[in-house]
Formats: structure tokens, C-alpha cells, sequence
């Protein structure tokens, strides 16, 4: 049976609703997580300093093994975001941005006080 209009109506605004809700943090912050993840791997695919491949660097050719040595400590994901301090340089904005997002999350989870980072990694003073 197919949905009237008012009823396609609800349903969207209670998809709203929960995507709003502060119980649905956690997976707004699993999805920050993999965008910054996808960032740095499609950083990680461009050639390193003197173009030499990222790969023959750190030992990682595929996703899998990358996102293996970001798991291996608890530390090396938000490491690894923070190496693009202070100005972001090789990102492209939506890799920033991914970036930026990371780094504004594990500061508050640190009561840290904010960057002053804006969405693009372009520091708002």
C-alpha cells in the first residue's frame, strides 16, 4: 500500500528528529570518523615528498592495511589528522573539512577549549 503525502511527512521529519537528537552523537561521530579515514587515505594515495609513493613510506598499499595501523592505538587516527596542522597544506576542502571536524570532536571529548578552526581548516581569527 502505498504512503499518502502526510504520511511520507512524518516519517521524514521523525528521521529528522533523530538524526538531531543528541542520542545519535555516536554515530555522527562514527561518520566523522570514516570521512576523516577516506581523507586521509585519499591523501595517502597522492605521491609523498619528492614523489615518491606513500606506500613505499609507510608500508600500506591498500585501505585495509591503512585503516589497520590507525586502529593499532587509540591515538593514531586523531596523530595522524593533527599532522595537517596548522594550515592543511595537500588537502583538498572537503578533506579539511573531514579533518577539521575530527580534530573539533576529540578536543571537546578532552574539554579542550576550541581551535578556532572553521569548517574548511582556516583558522576564523
Amino acid at each position: 500500500m502505498a504512503l499518502s503525502n502526510a504520511d511520507r511527512q512524518r516519517r521524514y521529519r521523525q528521521k529528522l528528529k533523530a538524526r538531531a537528537s543528541p542520542d545519535a552523537a555516536g554515530e555522527h561521530a562514527r561518520m566523522a570518523v570514516e570521512r576523516t579515514v577516506l581523507a586521509l587515505w585519499a591523501f595517502h594515495e597522492r605521491p609523498g615528498p619528492g614523489g615518491v609513493a606513500w606506500a613505499a613510506i609507510d608500508g600500506c598499499s591498500t585501505l585495509a592495511q591503512y585503516r589497520s595501523e590507525l586502529e593499532r592505538s587509540p591515538g593514531n587516527l586523531i596523530q595522524a589528522a593533527r599532522a595537517f596542522l596548522p594550515d592543511f597544506s595537500g588537502l583538498t576542502s572537503k578533506e579539511a573539512q573531514a579533518i577539521t571536524v575530527l580534530i573539533d570532536i576529540s578536543d571537546a571529548l578532552r574539554l579542550t577549549p576550541p581551535t578556532g578552526l572553521c569548517r574548511w581548516g582556516q583558522s576564523q581569527r
